[in-house]
């Protein structure tokens, strides 16, 4: 009996070994689920022969900056030469366009017009200069004449009585004329998951062209309770048609319950057409389970769920559906092709160890983090592989913000900046290597349920080298140094003025950090901080009283750098402002006072070389069903 038992095993671990040395199981696959028919196929991850990107225009942008002067600015493309100048024109209403400079601008991508005939409507724009040769012209800044001295543009939306606020906001081209349009979901306020009560109405998702101009409203119905976390959305360009699309959670009827929940009935994952709202694709969203694998017995943290996009093969923006916070955490990856999505893979924590559970926080961020051209998923404290296999888990839990950049340009690739909502005592705010996981430096202070709820990094000190993180009575150093008890704020951040310095945004003022305000009387809500307008310099959306508004710096540029809005990092956290928590986007490069500061700092993190990691095969694309579950052991590069 004892051989036959011996001879068995001995058969299955040679049929185990067969099948991986031939590829009908991906090794150490973590949480990864393989397809019911596999075979061996290789993973198809995406279509795109080269990377689909947003093909943006000048982004031409005119204000009041006083005395009856109008600032100018536009942006610089990765695409643009090293070379390359501009000539600035003006036409005063209609007439003979009038060349504003006496040589082409290289230095930087703005310029003031001291003495426009603001008594009349004027319109400015740019043509490249290369080799001596005008280019083709960009796009027009209006201003009407006499324009009202303000520091920002702004357009009406919608207005009745049910919508007059705003919950969240997409950016992305969905007209395919190379400038920023804008998806709203409204109205505002919100039902939280953990506080039960009915929604008062429904979400109501309007999108405008980039000049205010209204394309469609759709209503998302009772099936989606107003809240963040039962209505996550991104804008995106995820067919490769050079306009944006709308992937959001939907659902059907009104399956509310007595308390007025959403804890049954169809949950769907939609893609709508950015242009029209018109739905382009549909496939189900991660089932519920039982309430209790998510966080509780209530069903308030089943309906965590969150979006994103990543670029699996380096090349297909691939859309994210995610589950999960608490307890049980489930991503499935999609790519949209010929009108379909097609799933990539499924990852879940749900066979993994203690280390890898509950280990959410209230928003993702996607960077290539390991240096193989390829995005990785944070999914709040833990670190999920291109091909679906986990990378490494902190397993310290819970939070509610974090920030994936280059805090330490001493330090090859990227680093991570983390806060925990649980108890800890220490490391309760840690900075950590992106690419292997490991904790780099954090605070040896007990911290307290839910005393770390806020936190930021930026370059805001010159005296101190690298990014500066703090968040509550938390103050360091890129190298972890204390930096005292007098910890700046922490509400917003900006690029405004003409230092690679980044500003402080807080209660409708942009100030440097211990120094002066720049800007007063920012009216509003602010939705969003993005580089979406003029030069590198970033921009201030905000939303008050049916208008929303986008304020601009007036300040001179003294160099000039591509647009932050084509590094990956800072475009896809832009994306992801459209659900979750507010936090200003980060740049995968350093952009600070020290350090490797280019004016035109490439979107490309700079590493070391490392050893190559064991990968899936890519193929071409197929279409792929991945309904069952198969979790193997976790990869880690680090020891529990």
């Amino acid at each position: 009996m004892v051989r036959k038992i011996v001879l068995s095993v001995l058969l299955i671990c040679a049929a185990a070994f067969a099948a991986v040395t031939q590829g009908a199981i991906p090794p150490n696959y973590g949480a990864y689920t393989l397809n019911p028919e596999y075979t061996g196929e290789p993973l198809v991850l995406g279509w795109a022969e080269q990377r689909i990107e947003e093909k943006l225009g000048r982004g031409m942008v005119a204000v009041p900056s006083g005395q009856g002067k109008v600032y100018l600015g536009w942006r610089l493309l990765k695409t643009d030469p090293e070379s390359i100048a501009f000539n600035v024109y003006r036409s005063t209403t209609g007439g003979k366009a009038v060349k504003l400079n006496a040589e082409p601008l290289r230095k930087t991508t703005d310029f003031v017009d001291a003495n426009p005939p603001i008594d009349r409507e004027n319109a400015w724009w740019v043509r490249p200069v290369l080799n001596g040769k005008e280019q083709e012209a960009s796009g027009r800044a209006v201003l009407p004449a006499n324009p009202p001295e303000r520091q920002y543009k702004s357009f009406n939306v919608q207005d009745d009585i049910s919508t007059r606020s705003i919950h969240k906001i997409g950016i992305g081209d969905l007209d395919g004329d190379g400038e920023y349009d804008f998806v709203i979901k409204r109205p505002g306020g919100a039902v939280d998951p953990g506080r039960v009560r009915r929604s008062p109405d429904t979400f109501k998702v309007e999108a405008y062209k980039s000049d205010g101009t209204f394309m469609w409203r759709k209503d998302l119905g009772w099936s989606i309770e107003l809240g963040t976390w039962y209505s996550p959305m991104v804008v995106y360009d995820f067919n490769g048609d050079g306009k944006a699309c709308v992937a959001l959670k939907t659902g059907q009827g009104d399956p509310r319950n007595e308390n007025g929940q959403v804890l049954t009935g169809p949950e769907y994952c939609s893609v709508w057409d950015g242009e029209t709202g018109e739905e382009i694709a549909r496939v189900d969203w991660i089932p519920r389970g039982k309430p209790s694998d998510w966080g509780d017995n209530e069903g308030n943290r089943m309906n965590r769920n969150m979006m994103g996009v990543a670029y699996l093969d380096g090349k297909t923006p691939s859309l994210l559906v995610i589950r999960g916070i608490y307890g049980l955490m489930k991503v499935d990856a999609w790519y949209l092709r010929n009108k379909q999505l097609h799933k990539a893979w499924s990852w879940s924590n749900q066979t993994s160890g203690w280390k890898y559970q509950g280990q959410g926080q209230h928003s993702i961020h996607v960077a290539d983090i390991d240096g193989d051209g390829c995005d990785e998923i944070l999914n709040g404290s833990i670190a999920i592989d291109n091909d679906g296999r986990i990378m490494w888990s902190t397993g310290l839990g819970h939070g509610d913000r974090f920030y994936v950049t280059d805090v330490d340009p001493d330090r090859p690739g990227l680093e991570v900046w983390y806060s925990y909502e649980d108890p800890h005592p220490q490391n309760g705010v840690s900075l950590w290597d992106a690419r292997t996981g490991d904790l780099i430096f954090g605070t040896r202070e007990e911290t307290r349920d839910n005393q770390i709820r806020r936190v930021l990094t930026a370059d805001i000190d010159p005296s101190s080298p690298g990014m500066e993180c703090w968040g509550d009575k938390f103050f360091f150093s890129a190298k972890g140094k204390s930096l005292g008890s007098d910890v700046p704020p922490r509400n917003g951040l900006v690029w405004w003025d003409a230092d690679p310095l980044r500003e402080l945004e807080n209660r409708g003022t942009v100030s440097k950090w211990r120094g002066p305000v720049l800007t007063r009387g920012i009216q509003g809500s602010v939705m969003a901080w993005a580089d979406i307008l003029g030069d590198w310099r970033e921009e201030i959306v905000t939303y008050v009283r049916g208008e929303l508004r986008i304020y601009t710096t007036v300040i001179p540029a003294v160099d000039r750098r591509v647009c932050l809005m084509q590094d990956p990092l800072y475009r896809l956290d832009v994306a992801f402002k459209a659900m979750g928590y507010d936090q200003p986007p980060m740049t995968s490069y350093y952009l600070g006072v020290s350090g490797a500061d280019s004016p035109r700092a490439t979107p490309i993190i700079q590493k070391t070389a490392q050893p190559a990691k064991p990968k899936a095969t890519i193929s071409t694309p197929s279409p792929t069903t991945d309904p069952s579950s198969a979790a193997l052991t976790p990869r880690s590069s680090k020891t529990n």
